[in-house]
C-alpha cells in the first residue's frame, strides 16, 4: 500500500505541509501548485521524500508541467491545479472530469479554489484537498492506493 499526501495553495507557508508529513508518513507528497517554492523546505526536511507537482497560476515562472498523469499501484492519478480546467466558474467539474478521464485516470486531484472537495463524477473520484496555508481551516488530502483498491480522505491541520 502506498500513501499519499497531497497539498494545494501553500502560497509561502510550509509550516502546515511539515506537520503534515511528519503526522502522515506518506511514500508521495503531490503538491497541486501556488507554492512551488515551499517545496524547497519541504525538501530540504524529508530529502528522500519522493515529491511530484504541478504549477499553479501563482507559480509564473516555474518549470514545472501545468498538468501530470501518472500510476500508483495500478491506478491512473491525474493531477492539475485547476485553473486551466475553470475549476472556480464551473463547479460541476465537467472540463477537468473530461481531461481527466481522456487521461484514463481513476483519481483526478485538484486545487485553486482552496475549498475542501472529495466527490465523484462516475467511476472517477476527485478529491481537492482544499488550501493547506495560513487560513482559517488549513486542509490537506490523503490518498491511500493498493491493488484494486483507492481511497481518499481530506483532514485537517
Amino acid at each position: 500500500m502506498k500513501k499519499i499526501c497531497v497539498f494545494s495553495d501553500s502560497h509561502g507557508y510550509a509550516d502546515y505541509m511539515l506537520r503534515a508529513i511528519r503526522r502522515e508518513e506518506p511514500d508521495l507528497v503531490v503538491h497541486l501548485g501556488d507554492g512551488q517554492s515551499d517545496l524547497r523546505t519541504v525538501r530540504k526536511q524529508f530529502p528522500d521524500l519522493e515529491i511530484r507537482s504541478v504549477r499553479g497560476n501563482c507559480d509564473l515562472f516555474s518549470g514545472v508541467p501545468s498538468s501530470l498523469c501518472f500510476s500508483v499501484e495500478g491506478h491512473r492519478i491525474f493531477a492539475v491545479h485547476g485553473h486551466t480546467c475553470q475549476v472556480k466558474q464551473d463547479r460541476t467539474f465537467q472540463r477537468l472530469c473530461w481531461t481527466a478521464l481522456e487521461q484514463e485516470a481513476d483519481l483526478a486531484l485538484f486545487g485553486h479554489t482552496h475549498i475542501p472537495c472529495h466527490d465523484r463524477y462516475g467511476a472517477l473520484e476527485l478529491l481537492n484537498p482544499g488550501s493547506i496555508s495560513a487560513g482559517s481551516r488549513p486542509s490537506y488530502g490523503v490518498v491511500l492506493a493498493e491493488p484494486g483498491k483507492l481511497s481518499a480522505e481530506i483532514r485537517r491541520i
